[in-house]
């Protein structure tokens, strides 16, 4: 799997404040790939939207145990989603959703637009997972 480059890595920490997006935990951070590159990787580094800064524990449980919990909260991003920026992400260290842009800021959005937008990328998906895992995600309907 192709890394980011140093220079999207450190705008990623910067964009992210230094925090994992999914606890809030400030040390053994890591880049999270929000798309799946499947085995063997990609030769394109991820993009800055493509790209997540989680701490080392919620990195390898986004890639395990917590799978749905990523994806309802724009942590991971399915593969076939054309352009990651339309899957807004939930920041547990501000307690909001946020649309990464690809100039490398995190606009802060209303949960009601976060959930329109992943609606209308996986649409009644997102709602059918969100109630699979009881998820008391910040949006109202």
């Amino acid at each position: 799997m192709t890394a980011p480059t140093k220079a999207t890595r450190q705008d990623m920490y910067e964009r992210d404040l230094d925090r994992c997006a999914a606890c809030g935990r400030t040390d053994r951070l890591t880049h999270q790939h929000r798309r799946a590159v499947g085995m063997g990787g990609s030769k394109t580094p991820p993009s800055i939207t493509d790209s997540l800064t989680l701490c080392f524990e919620c990195n390898w449980r986004a890639e395990h145990d917590l799978q749905t919990f990523a994806l309802i909260y724009g942590w991971k991003v399915r593969r076939w989603v054309q352009d990651p920026s339309a899957v807004p992400v939930f920041y547990a260290h501000s307690i909001g959703w946020a649309r990464l842009t690809d100039g490398g800021a995190a606009l802060p959005i209303h949960a009601d637009e976060a959930a329109e937008m992943m609606r209308e990328v996986y649409g009644e998906e997102w709602d059918e997972w969100r109630e699979q895992v009881g998820a008391v995600a910040p949006v109202r309907r």
